[in-house]
């Protein structure tokens, strides 16, 4: 009983740290794409700045309870966009990534 016990509890373990690697691996970028990743810079201003997404994009920005509240189309490495948004947090998703932002 109590060997029976023992290979249980290490099959558990061993399926656990198996299951925190991958995780770890995926974290960690463990995919091999080259994409850059997506910089979102908002100023005082209120005017958001894209770097590094894909041409032709689709910008969409998101409040907090999920409605959509803007969408723009990235034409350049660098795009500039000037919100007109209450103060408050966003979200904001380009393709596959998504982000937070903060308007003061």
């Amino acid at each position: 009983m109590k060997h029976r016990l023992l290979s249980i509890a290490f099959v558990f373990f061993m399926l656990i740290t198996s299951c925190l690697q991958s995780q770890g691996q995926r974290a960690a970028g463990g995919s091999s794409s080259s994409t850059p990743r997506i910089s979102l810079v908002v100023n005082e201003s209120k005017v958001l700045t894209v770097v590094n997404a894909p041409m032709n994009a689709l910008v969409q920005i998101y409040s907090l309870v999920g409605s959509k509240v803007a969408e723009k189309r990235i034409t350049s490495n660098r795009q500039e966009f000037a919100l007109d948004l209450p103060v408050g947090y966003y979200i904001v998703r380009i393709g596959d990534q998504t982000q937070k932002i903060t308007i003061r």
